[in-house]
């Protein structure tokens, strides 16, 4: 009699690693037949951690558990949250998905093998996220500027586009190949994203203090640029903490002239 997991695993991959340390992430999928079907998707390529953004109703319908054959245990055990900034919660590497080409100052995104293989190399030793956007038009502009890394499946046409199941399907499998290789260990220690936005925010207050004057006056192409220049290596928290000194030493000096103009104005004005 034939064992039931050698006749399902005609390939035997038994020596991946840091699968359990990815996340994988929908941003407000709108139907449940994706839903499940996302879930069967990654549990098949060794993962089972999955979050979704504000999703439509699911857990009362049918076809989510009919498409989710085989892993409605992910279904069962998914995290549902309000907003990306909760489904980011821990995230040290966060990796965008896009079908279109942006024109706005963003990163070039690298292809699915690429990014997977940036992903194997870092998961080992800390969690990352790979972000997908809505059925009908993907990830916006803001939530890409999120990411470290931004990857896009390669295709040879422009229409039809693939539906978000199948861009899961394709996206983890290339990560779970990434896995099952030798791929050297990043040594990198990731900031979270919720450090790095905050560093972001940081900068953001100071440029706007001394009053820097962006091309176009568009502070939001000021801070692409400036989220660009940051993610081509990403940050660590000791790049975050020495660029941060810097930063606040700015900060106080500003504030110390303020006070002594603030000062001045008072001794001069008329008794």
């Amino acid at each position: 009699m034939s064992d039931s997991t050698s006749y399902h695993r005609a390939i035997e991959v038994d020596n991946f690693s840091g699968l359990d340390n990815i996340r994988i992430i929908l941003c407000e999928p709108q139907g449940p037949l994706n839903i499940g079907s996302v879930a069967r998707a990654i549990k098949g390529m060794g993962i089972n951690d999955l979050w979704l953004v504000n999703p439509i109703e699911f857990l009362n319908q049918k076809e989510t558990w009919y498409m989710a054959h085989g892993a409605q245990d992910v279904i069962q055990n998914c995290r549902v949250v309000e907003n990306l900034s909760q489904a980011l919660d821990g995230v040290h590497f966060l990796v965008g998905t896009t079908h279109r080409r942006r024109r706005r100052r963003l990163a070039e995104p690298v292809t699915a093998k690429q990014a997977a293989i940036e992903i194997a190399s870092i998961s080992p030793r800390q969690r990352v996220a790979v972000l997908f956007g809505r059925e009908d038009k993907g990830l916006t502009n803001e939530e890409l500027c999120r990411c470290q890394l931004t990857a896009s499946i390669p295709m040879a046409t422009k229409n039809p586009s693939l539906n978000l199941a199948q861009a899961v399907q394709i996206m983890t499998y290339e990560i779970f190949l990434a896995s099952s290789r030798q791929v050297e260990t990043s040594v990198m220690e990731y900031a979270t994203v919720d450090e790095v936005e905050a560093f972001y925010q940081r900068i953001n207050n100071l440029v706007q203090k001394i009053q820097i004057k962006p091309i176009n006056n568009s502070w939001q192409s000021f801070m692409y640029t400036i989220r660009r220049v940051f993610s081509r290596k990403g940050l660590e928290e000791r790049d975050i903490a020495a660029l941060d000194m810097i930063f606040s030493t700015a900060s106080r000096h500003i504030n110390r002239l303020e006070t002594q103009l603030d000062s001045t104005k008072n001794d001069n004005s008329p008794k």
